[in-house]
């Protein structure tokens, strides 16, 4: 008996996808312009020099020798004792520069110098100028016709006078118009600058540390006056 064989084959229902969907970029292609970046290269250059050229121009600075620590009236300069630092240049600021170190290098303070004090050569001297033993140097403020000459300089020696009024007398009764205060060296004279209204003079000297009171007071109150000794005195 013959058999009859089916074949039986099953279907799965699978929805339609319809037609497949295309991705389209909304953005635009991009495109690398060298010319513009080019410029931009060149603006950011001419911007740093320009900010270079006013930065040199606007804020010169100098590099200047400070005392690194206290100086000792007397003690000899080493470059142990020298500290360089940079300031804005400032007119009218007496300064050693770092190149010129050499100028009081071996020289000695003439006083006192503070840490930080921005050197000049008119703080020191030769080593054989150093102040004595049982000597000092005071310092007066003088008008011109305190002094007796005009060309007084340093290494000049002096008697110095501390002036009175004619009213005044001693003991006896006499009437004084100056006391003696002793003689003295001139260490060294400031003139007013150019630029300067005042006609007065600096003047330093050294004197017998015992006459320093009679001196100094003379000087603060106006009536120091200076004479002139010979060479030979």
């Amino acid at each position: 008996m013959a058999r009859t064989v089916r074949s039986l084959t099953h279907h799965t229902d699978v929805p339609d996808a319809g037609p497949a969907l295309s991705v389209v970029s909304v953005a635009g292609p991009k495109r690398r312009r060298p010319s513009w970046v080019a410029l931009g290269v060149v603006l950011v250059g001419l911007a740093a020099l320009l900010g270079a050229w006013v930065f040199t121009t606007t804020s010169h600075r100098l590099s200047i020798v400070v005392a690194s620590h206290d100086i000792a009236p007397g003690e000899v300069v080493t470059a142990a004792d020298l500290r360089v630092v940079e300031m804005g240049q400032t007119g009218g600021v007496r300064a050693i520069q770092s190149s010129q170190q050499d100028l009081i290098i071996g020289q000695a303070a003439r006083g006192p110098i503070p840490e930080g004090t921005i050197l000049n050569t008119g703080l020191f001297s030769q080593r054989s100028d150093v102040v004595p033993a049982g000597q000092v140097v005071v310092g007066a403020e003088l008008d011109p016709g305190a002094v007796p000459t005009s060309a007084l300089q340093a290494g000049d020696h002096v008697e110095l006078l501390g002036v009175v009024k004619a009213t005044s007398t001693d003991a006896s009764g006499t009437a004084q118009t100056a006391l003696s205060l002793g003689s003295g060296t001139v260490w060294s004279v400031e003139r007013a600058t150019a630029t300067s209204t005042s006609s007065k003079l600096w003047v330093s000297l050294l004197i017998p540390e015992d006459a320093q009171a009679a001196v100094a007071q003379s000087a603060a109150d106006g009536l120091l006056r200076f004479s002139l000794v010979g060479g030979g005195s």
